[in-house]
Order: structure tokens, then C-alpha cells, then sequence
């Protein structure tokens, strides 16, 4: 790819010499006379839009915040009813009288 190095005004001079000083682009009629109104009522939509989607994320957030909550005193709960039993078998342990080497005796006989 060969590049040329030209400064701006002999670029400029090149454009002119090619194309000329006149303006090759129009503008259809009546074009700016409701571009305004356009304009606004596009920002008017994505203003709608963005507000839309930050209470959906609102929403999302909340929604995990609370599902998070309540598998989080779910597994409270399971392990608060675990520790219920262990304490109930302990208890009944303690109360038949039956020590430590005896269940290991029973256990070990039994395979």
C-alpha cells in the first residue's frame, strides 16, 4: 500500500481542484421543520426505557436479595433441627446409661 504524506494545505488544494467549492449535498424540504419534535420525542423514548430497565434490575435485585434470604433460613432451619435430634439422641443416651465404650462394644459385635 504506497502512502503519500501530504500536509493539509496541498490536501486541501487537491480537494478543491477535484471537487470544486460548491456543496454536492441537499437537504429534502421541510427536513428541520419537525426534526425538533423528532429529536425530543426519541430522547422522551429512551429516557422510558432506561427507567424501565432500572426497576426490572430493581426488581432482579430485590427478588435475589429475598430468595437468598429465605434459602438462608431454610439451611438455619435444617441445621437448628439437626442439632435438636443430635441433642435428643445424646439426652437418651445419657439417660439409658450407656457409655461411650459399650456403643463402640455394640457396634463392632454387630458386623
Amino acid at each position: 500500500m504506497k502512502t503519500t504524506n501530504y500536509n493539509t494545505e496541498e490536501l486541501e488544494a487537491k480537494l478543491v481542484e477535484r471537487f470544486g467549492t460548491e456543496s454536492h449535498f441537499t437537504v429534502p424540504e421541510g427536513y428541520f421543520n419537525g426534526l425538533t419534535d423528532k429529536v425530543m420525542s426519541r430522547v422522551a423514548q429512551r429516557k422510558r426505557r432506561r427507567l424501565v430497565w432500572r426497576w426490572a434490575a430493581a426488581a432482579v435485585l430485590a427478588g435475589s436479595v429475598i430468595t437468598g434470604g429465605l434459602l438462608l433460613e431454610r439451611h438455619n432451619a435444617t441445621q437448628t433441627a439437626k442439632a435438636e435430634n443430635i441433642q435428643y439422641i445424646e439426652d437418651a443416651l445419657d439417660y439409658s446409661m450407656i457409655d461411650n465404650m459399650s456403643i463402640a462394644y455394640y457396634l463392632t459385635e454387630a458386623e
